[in-house]
C-alpha cells in the first residue's frame, strides 16, 4: 500500500473507533496488532499494551463514558514506507459533563495493508484528571 491509502486506513480506524463501532474498526487491523500507550509502568487506565481484544474492549469503554462519540481531529501527518506517524486532537463530552480534549501523537506501522503496531502518546496528566479522578 502507499502512504495515502495507509493515511485513509487510519481516518477510517479512527472514524469506527469514535463511532463506538468496535467491530467494524477491528477490521483495519492486523490479527497480530498491538497498540502501546505510553505510561510509566501501564499505571493509567489507558496505558501500557493491548491486542486487538483489548483494542475492541477500549472502543467499548469510550463509547460508554463518552456516548455521542469522541471526535479524532488530524492535525498533522508525516509517511514514509509502512509507516505513518500523525498528530490528532480528541474532543468528547463524557456522561458526567467533563470535556475530554486530548492532544495525540500515534505511530502506526502497516503489513500487507493492515495497522499492525500503534504507538500512542498523549497527555496523560489530561486522562488521570478525567477517567481517574472522576
Amino acid at each position: 500500500m502507499n502512504t495515502a491509502q495507509n493515511k485513509q486506513t487510519i481516518l477510517n480506524f479512527f472514524e469506527r473507533f469514535s463511532a463506538g463501532d468496535a467491530t467494524n474498526a477491528l477490521t483495519y487491523l492486523d490479527s497480530d496488532v498491538m497498540w502501546q500507550a505510553m505510561g510509566i509502568k501501564g499505571d493509567l487506565p489507558v496505558s501500557g499494551t493491548m491486542d486487538k481484544n483489548g483494542i475492541g474492549e477500549l472502543i467499548k469503554m469510550v463509547k460508554e463514558a463518552i456516548p455521542n462519540g469522541l471526535e479524532l481531529t488530524p492535525v498533522g501527518w508525516t509517511a514514509e514506507g509502512d509507516r505513518v506517524a500523525a498528530e490528532f486532537i480528541s474532543y468528547g463530552v463524557l456522561t458526567n459533563d467533563k470535556v475530554y480534549n486530548n492532544p495525540y501523537h500515534f505511530l502506526f506501522q502497516f503489513s500487507d495493508g493492515k495497522i499492525l503496531k500503534i504507538k500512542e502518546y498523549m497527555d496523560t496528566l489530561h486522562v488521570k484528571s478525567i477517567f481517574v479522578d472522576a
